[in-house]
């Protein structure tokens, strides 16, 4: 939202905008000419031309119905960024459950390196763009975001789908509805996607370009190194030997994110010495295994995952320091928790001591089937050892202080708000 809140006053409209509760993330508007309400109250949006809205805001709401009683033109976030890559020609959308907002990085960080002067709509906060870019260029690269089907209202060009996992159920009902809206997603556009995803395979044409390093693609990732910091390896475009990357972000699974980026950069033909510089040049976005801080001879990670098998990616990461880690997972909504219960309590039983922080809600009412206290007692009674409950933030800095002796890192995990209560508990003193 306040990336095209952004774009919107840079065009020269004036802007307002309201949020329940300011999060940090709205101290990157109060430098520009954005008006901010710390609260939704219908009197805000007096005077506006057009409201708009993401998912997360329910129907009831009072700025909602105030807009419709004035006849004033209300949307969704996603018909709003639709409208605008609409006026670009080569407009690229990253879509899929898991790696979104790296990828959409990694393309904009290529553009811009090429030269391409692109406009970049980021999930995440970047650690050079931020989470928007403004380009004058007729490139336009977003992230798709498929809650509720939203990323059906995109226009773009290049549709590129880097996994299909089960997640969002609740806006599809099962897995085909999930398939079908992505195959609805690459209709009649350039398509790249992943050759090693299942559920992929169900949407690939004989149109599509593909990548992957198990399965044999148009793109594919050869003589995998693990380094120091990162993976290295070599990039062939069907037999052509492109050249050799390497990654200094974490992660084998952003080998997969890379690949997408060069199948992407490639199609628009920029020299791959180019995509080169500017992948290994990469260093992430905030909250995908983010160095925080030190305290207490502990040192403080944070990482965005909140499905299962992004749980697992990170925790691949650790896998050698397990024992030394101490793992604090935060749920991200009671229906995710609930759907996927299962598959949460396989991937937590890899760690080695646990803390559940309480659920963050989102957009949703309490329910106690999905909640925090169920899956720590569910972790419990599959025995569990070393699994602790946090309510709130001085009990997790009690268990934390409790059981960081000996341990050398601490690793926190999860979509909600646990990535800035993270950053108080490294600030306070």
């Amino acid at each position: 939202m306040s990336g095209l809140a952004k774009y919107c006053a840079i065009k020269g409209h004036n802007v307002s905008g309201s949020d329940a509760n300011f999060s940090p993330d709205c101290e990157d508007l109060k430098n520009t000419t954005i008006k901010l309400y710390p609260s939704h109250k219908k009197e805000n949006v007096k005077g506006s031309n057009l409201v708009v809205y993401t998912s997360a805001i329910k129907k009831d709401n009072e700025e909602l119905l105030s807009a419709t009683a004035k006849g004033i033109k209300v949307v969704k976030r996603s018909e709003l960024l639709g409208e605008i890559m609409k006026k670009h020609k080569n407009s690229v959308a990253v879509a899929g459950s898991h790696g979104k907002t790296t990828t959409t990085a990694m393309i904009t960080h290529v553009f811009f390196e090429a030269g391409s002067d692109p406009l970049a709509f980021i999930g995440g906060y970047d650690a050079k763009f931020s989470n928007f870019r403004y380009g004058k260029s007729e490139f336009c690269v977003s992230e798709a975001c498929e809650y509720r089907k939203n990323f059906l209202d995109l226009y773009p060009k290049i549709a590129v789908v880097l996994n299909i996992d089960n997640d969002h159920l609740d806006s599809y009902g099962d897995m085909a509805g999930l398939k079908s809206a992505f195959q609805t997603f690459v209709y009649n556009k350039v398509a790249i996607i992943s050759a090693d995803d299942n559920n992929c395979k169900d949407i690939t044409s004989i149109t599509s370009i593909t990548f992957g390093i198990k399965t044999f693609a148009d793109y594919m990732a050869k003589h995998i190194k693990k380094e120091k910091c990162g993976y290295s390896f070599t990039v062939y475009e069907h037999n052509r030997n492109m050249g050799r990357i390497n990654l200094k972000i974490n992660g084998k699974h952003n080998i997969h994110n890379a690949l997408a980026t060069v199948a992407v950069a490639d199609y628009f033909n920029i020299p791959f010495n180019v995509i080169k510089k500017s992948l290994e040049n990469f260093s992430g976005v905030k909250r995908r295994n983010e160095f925080i801080g030190k305290k207490n001879n502990l040192f403080y990670f944070c990482d965005y995952a909140h499905h299962p098998k992004e749980i697992g990616a990170i925790l691949e990461c650790y896998k050698s320091d397990l024992k030394k880690t101490i793992v604090v997972f935060q749920p991200h909504t009671y229906s995710r928790t609930r759907l996927l219960m299962e598959d949460f309590i396989g991937v937590l039983f890899l760690t080695n001591t646990l803390i559940v922080y309480k659920t963050y809600s989102a957009r949703e009412e309490y329910d106690r089937e999905g909640s925090a206290e169920k899956l720590y007692d569910n972790l419990k009674k599959r025995g569990k050892k070393n699994i602790f409950y946090a309510e709130n933030k001085d009990e997790l800095i009690k268990l934390t202080e409790r059981f960081g002796r000996g341990k050398t890192e601490i690793l926190f995990i999860g979509a909600g708000d646990i990535y800035f209560i993270a950053k108080q508990i490294v600030n306070e003193k």
